[in-house]
Protein backbone atom coordinates (compact mmCIF):
# COMPACT_ATOMS: atom_id res chain seq x y z
CA UNK A 1 0.00 0.00 0.00
CA UNK A 2 2.97 2.67 1.04
CA UNK A 3 4.34 2.02 -2.68
CA UNK A 4 1.17 2.55 -4.45
CA UNK A 5 0.32 5.96 -2.41
CA UNK A 6 4.32 6.52 -1.50
CA UNK A 7 4.40 10.68 -2.29
CA UNK A 8 7.52 10.82 -4.38
CA UNK A 9 7.32 7.82 -6.69
CA UNK A 10 4.32 5.66 -6.15
CA UNK A 11 1.90 4.03 -8.67
CA UNK A 12 -1.31 7.14 -8.31
CA UNK A 13 1.93 9.92 -8.80
CA UNK A 14 2.99 8.49 -12.11
CA UNK A 15 -0.77 7.56 -13.09
CA UNK A 16 -1.24 11.22 -12.30
CA UNK A 17 2.30 12.15 -14.40
CA UNK A 18 1.16 10.05 -17.33
CA UNK A 19 -2.09 12.27 -17.20
CA UNK A 20 -0.26 15.50 -16.77
CA UNK A 21 2.82 15.28 -18.67
CA UNK A 22 2.94 11.90 -20.23
CA UNK A 23 6.18 12.91 -22.78
CA UNK A 24 8.55 14.03 -19.72
CA UNK A 25 7.56 10.93 -17.98
CA UNK A 26 8.60 8.65 -21.42
CA UNK A 27 11.46 10.92 -22.13
CA UNK A 28 12.96 10.50 -18.09
CA UNK A 29 12.36 6.74 -17.97
CA UNK A 30 13.53 5.59 -21.65
CA UNK A 31 15.97 8.41 -23.24
CA UNK A 32 17.56 9.70 -20.26
CA UNK A 33 17.10 6.61 -17.50
CA UNK A 34 15.99 7.88 -14.54
CA UNK A 35 14.21 4.75 -13.70
CA UNK A 36 14.26 4.59 -10.12
CA UNK A 37 12.30 7.94 -10.02
CA UNK A 38 9.33 6.50 -11.23
CA UNK A 39 7.01 3.61 -9.41
CA UNK A 40 7.37 0.27 -12.01
CA UNK A 41 5.54 1.03 -14.93
CA UNK A 42 5.16 -2.80 -15.56
CA UNK A 43 3.97 -3.35 -12.09
CA UNK A 44 1.39 -0.53 -12.19
CA UNK A 45 0.34 -1.97 -15.98
CA UNK A 46 -0.31 -5.01 -14.35
CA UNK A 47 -2.32 -3.82 -11.48
CA UNK A 48 -4.39 -1.53 -13.98
CA UNK A 49 -4.85 -4.94 -16.04
CA UNK A 50 -6.30 -6.22 -12.88
CA UNK A 51 -8.72 -3.52 -12.64
CA UNK A 52 -9.83 -3.91 -16.16
CA UNK A 53 -10.35 -7.49 -15.67
CA UNK A 54 -12.34 -6.89 -12.79
CA UNK A 55 -14.99 -4.07 -14.52
CA UNK A 56 -15.35 -6.46 -16.86
CA UNK A 57 -16.20 -9.42 -15.10
CA UNK A 58 -18.86 -7.13 -13.38
CA UNK A 59 -20.08 -5.04 -16.47
CA UNK A 60 -20.08 -7.47 -19.06
CA UNK A 61 -19.13 -5.24 -22.26
CA UNK A 62 -19.00 -7.70 -24.33
CA UNK A 63 -22.56 -8.85 -23.68
CA UNK A 64 -25.16 -8.73 -26.42
CA UNK A 65 -22.30 -9.36 -29.13
CA UNK A 66 -24.31 -12.50 -30.56
CA UNK A 67 -27.08 -10.24 -31.36
CA UNK A 68 -27.18 -10.36 -34.97
CA UNK A 69 -26.79 -14.10 -35.14
CA UNK A 70 -30.08 -13.72 -32.78
CA UNK A 71 -32.05 -11.40 -35.26
CA UNK A 72 -30.44 -13.91 -38.20
CA UNK A 73 -31.74 -16.97 -36.58
CA UNK A 74 -35.69 -15.27 -36.16
CA UNK A 75 -35.11 -14.82 -39.50
CA UNK A 76 -34.24 -17.70 -41.16
CA UNK A 77 -36.21 -19.42 -44.05
CA UNK A 78 -34.64 -22.94 -43.66
CA UNK A 79 -33.87 -25.42 -40.83
CA UNK A 80 -30.24 -25.97 -42.16
CA UNK A 81 -29.80 -21.56 -42.09
CA UNK A 82 -31.08 -21.52 -38.86
CA UNK A 83 -29.09 -24.37 -37.16
CA UNK A 84 -25.90 -22.92 -38.36
CA UNK A 85 -27.24 -19.07 -36.82
CA UNK A 86 -27.51 -21.07 -33.76
CA UNK A 87 -24.42 -22.57 -33.74
CA UNK A 88 -22.50 -19.01 -35.03
CA UNK A 89 -24.52 -17.20 -31.81
CA UNK A 90 -23.09 -20.12 -29.69
CA UNK A 91 -19.43 -19.65 -30.48
CA UNK A 92 -20.15 -15.65 -30.70
CA UNK A 93 -21.31 -16.27 -26.87
CA UNK A 94 -18.27 -18.11 -25.93
CA UNK A 95 -15.78 -15.70 -27.51
CA UNK A 96 -17.01 -12.80 -26.01
CA UNK A 97 -16.96 -14.69 -22.78
CA UNK A 98 -13.08 -15.66 -22.97
CA UNK A 99 -12.68 -11.96 -24.13
CA UNK A 100 -13.88 -10.83 -20.90
CA UNK A 101 -12.29 -13.36 -19.44
CA UNK A 102 -8.91 -12.28 -20.71
CA UNK A 103 -9.29 -8.57 -21.28
CA UNK A 104 -5.29 -8.57 -19.74
CA UNK A 105 -4.08 -10.67 -22.38
CA UNK A 106 -6.09 -8.38 -25.67
CA UNK A 107 -3.80 -5.18 -24.05
CA UNK A 108 -0.66 -7.70 -23.80
CA UNK A 109 -1.36 -8.20 -27.97
CA UNK A 110 -2.17 -5.14 -28.90
CA UNK A 111 0.81 -3.13 -27.15
CA UNK A 112 3.19 -5.17 -29.42
CA UNK A 113 1.18 -4.14 -32.61
CA UNK A 114 0.81 -0.77 -31.78
CA UNK A 115 4.45 0.01 -30.86
CA UNK A 116 5.44 -1.85 -34.21
CA UNK A 117 3.64 1.06 -36.15
CA UNK A 118 4.54 3.74 -34.04
CA UNK A 119 8.38 1.91 -34.59
CA UNK A 120 7.58 1.78 -38.69
CA UNK A 121 6.56 5.44 -38.53
CA UNK A 122 9.17 6.99 -36.72
CA UNK A 123 11.98 4.97 -37.34
CA UNK A 124 14.23 7.86 -38.00
CA UNK A 125 13.28 9.63 -34.55
CA UNK A 126 16.35 7.38 -33.44
CA UNK A 127 14.03 5.25 -30.60
CA UNK A 128 14.44 1.43 -31.31
CA UNK A 129 11.50 -1.18 -31.58
CA UNK A 130 11.84 -2.02 -27.53
CA UNK A 131 11.74 1.96 -26.59
CA UNK A 132 8.64 2.10 -28.29
CA UNK A 133 6.86 -0.66 -26.98
CA UNK A 134 8.04 0.21 -23.16
CA UNK A 135 6.30 3.66 -24.46
CA UNK A 136 3.41 2.38 -25.41
CA UNK A 137 3.20 -0.19 -22.19
CA UNK A 138 3.48 3.29 -19.78
CA UNK A 139 0.81 5.01 -22.15
CA UNK A 140 -1.34 1.65 -22.04
CA UNK A 141 -1.46 2.01 -18.19
CA UNK A 142 -3.81 5.28 -18.28
CA UNK A 143 -5.55 4.59 -21.38
CA UNK A 144 -6.72 1.62 -19.99
CA UNK A 145 -7.63 2.91 -16.54
CA UNK A 146 -10.04 5.40 -18.23
CA UNK A 147 -11.27 2.62 -20.29
CA UNK A 148 -12.04 0.35 -18.02
CA UNK A 149 -13.39 3.36 -15.59
CA UNK A 150 -15.31 5.34 -18.38
CA UNK A 151 -16.36 3.16 -20.96
CA UNK A 152 -16.80 -0.28 -19.99
CA UNK A 153 -19.61 0.35 -17.39
CA UNK A 154 -20.97 2.35 -20.99
CA UNK A 155 -20.70 -0.33 -22.96
CA UNK A 156 -22.78 -2.85 -20.64
CA UNK A 157 -25.71 -0.19 -19.93
CA UNK A 158 -26.05 1.46 -23.20
CA UNK A 159 -28.06 -0.66 -25.85
CA UNK A 160 -25.74 -2.31 -28.24
CA UNK A 161 -26.57 -0.44 -31.43
CA UNK A 162 -24.18 2.59 -29.54
CA UNK A 163 -21.07 -0.09 -29.21
CA UNK A 164 -19.84 1.89 -32.65
CA UNK A 165 -19.87 5.65 -31.06
CA UNK A 166 -18.31 3.99 -27.74
CA UNK A 167 -15.53 2.30 -29.63
CA UNK A 168 -14.58 5.55 -32.05
CA UNK A 169 -14.65 7.69 -28.56
CA UNK A 170 -11.92 5.41 -27.66
CA UNK A 171 -10.37 5.83 -30.63
CA UNK A 172 -10.49 9.49 -30.29
CA UNK A 173 -8.95 9.09 -26.52
CA UNK A 174 -6.04 7.05 -27.91
CA UNK A 175 -5.63 9.50 -30.60
CA UNK A 176 -5.46 12.50 -28.98
CA UNK A 177 -3.41 11.02 -25.53
CA UNK A 178 -0.85 9.60 -28.14
CA UNK A 179 -0.75 12.67 -29.61
CA UNK A 180 0.18 14.55 -26.77
CA UNK A 181 2.38 12.72 -24.95
CA UNK A 182 4.52 12.04 -28.50
CA UNK A 183 5.06 15.58 -29.18
CA UNK A 184 7.40 15.89 -26.63
CA UNK A 185 8.67 12.60 -25.85
CA UNK A 186 10.06 12.25 -29.81
CA UNK A 187 10.24 16.02 -29.76
CA UNK A 188 7.85 16.42 -33.15
CA UNK A 189 6.86 19.85 -34.77
CA UNK A 190 4.09 20.94 -36.62
CA UNK A 191 1.29 19.43 -38.13
CA UNK A 192 2.94 16.82 -40.34
CA UNK A 193 4.34 15.27 -37.70
CA UNK A 194 1.09 15.10 -35.58
CA UNK A 195 -0.58 13.97 -38.49
CA UNK A 196 2.34 10.78 -38.61
CA UNK A 197 1.27 10.12 -35.02
CA UNK A 198 -2.55 9.86 -35.92
CA UNK A 199 -1.11 7.49 -38.98
CA UNK A 200 0.86 5.20 -36.17
CA UNK A 201 -2.08 4.91 -34.41
CA UNK A 202 -4.30 3.80 -37.47
CA UNK A 203 -1.49 1.02 -38.87
CA UNK A 204 -1.57 -0.09 -35.49
CA UNK A 205 -5.39 -0.16 -35.21
CA UNK A 206 -4.80 -1.87 -39.05
CA UNK A 207 -2.19 -4.78 -37.14
CA UNK A 208 -5.04 -5.65 -34.41
CA UNK A 209 -8.02 -5.78 -36.70
CA UNK A 210 -6.36 -8.30 -39.12
CA UNK A 211 -4.53 -10.55 -35.95
CA UNK A 212 -8.56 -10.07 -33.89
CA UNK A 213 -10.03 -11.25 -37.08
CA UNK A 214 -7.88 -14.01 -37.56
CA UNK A 215 -8.10 -15.62 -34.54
CA UNK A 216 -11.90 -15.01 -34.25
CA UNK A 217 -11.69 -16.68 -37.73
CA UNK A 218 -9.90 -19.67 -36.08
CA UNK A 219 -12.45 -19.99 -33.41
CA UNK A 220 -15.54 -19.36 -34.99
CA UNK A 221 -14.56 -21.97 -37.62
CA UNK A 222 -12.25 -24.94 -35.67
CA UNK A 223 -13.37 -24.64 -31.74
Amino acid sequence: MHAFTHTDKGALVLLRDLAIRPSTVLREYIIEGKRKKYFNPFTLLLLVLGVTVFMSSVFHPMRGAESIYKEQIASANTQKKKALMISMAEKQERLSQLVEKKMNVVVFITAPLMALAFWLVFKGKGQNYAEHLVAYLMLTCLLSLVSSICLLPLMAILPPENMLWISLANILIQMVYTCYAYKGFLKLKGFGDMFMVVVANILGMIFWFTVLMIAMLVFIIFL
